[in-house]
C-alpha cells in the first residue's frame, strides 16, 4: 500500500511529465509538416523527408497515448484506486510506478 508521501510524489511526478510529454509534443510540430511537391530538392532528400516525416508521427502517436495513460493515472489518484494491478488487483511496487508513473500493472503480471 501506498503511503500518503508517496501519493503525493506519485502525482508531482505525473504532472510533471505531463507537462514534460506535451511540451515534446508542441517542440515536434515543424517535424510534421507536409512536404510540398514543388519544393525543389533531390528525390533522395524528399524519401529521406517523407521517412522522418512518418517517424515524427509515429513519436508522436506515443507521445499522445502516454498523455492519456498519464491523466488516467491522475484521475485514479483522485479516485484513490492508484496502484493498483489491473489485472491481479495487488499494489505496484512504488519504485516501479517511480520509473513508469502511469504503469497499471505489477511487475509479474507485465
Amino acid at each position: 500500500m501506498l503511503t500518503a508521501d508517496q501519493l503525493i510524489d506519485l502525482e508531482e511526478l505525473i504532472v510533471a511529465e505531463l507537462e514534460r510529454v506535451r511540451s515534446e509534443s508542441d517542440s515536434s510540430e515543424k517535424e510534421r509538416e507536409a512536404i510540398s511537391p514543388d519544393v525543389s530538392i533531390g528525390r533522395l532528400s524528399r524519401l529521406d523527408s517523407m521517412q522522418m516525416q512518418e517517424v515524427a508521427k509515429e513519436a508522436n502517436r506515443r507521445r499522445e497515448e502516454r498523455v492519456v495513460r498519464l491523466e488516467v493515472a491522475l484521475d485514479q489518484l483522485d479516485e484513490g484506486i492508484y496502484g493498483r494491478c489491473e489485472i491481479c488487483g495487488k499494489d505496484i511496487d512504488f519504485e516501479r510506478l517511480r520509473i513508469t508513473p502511469e504503469a497499471s500493472r505489477c511487475s509479474q503480471c507485465a
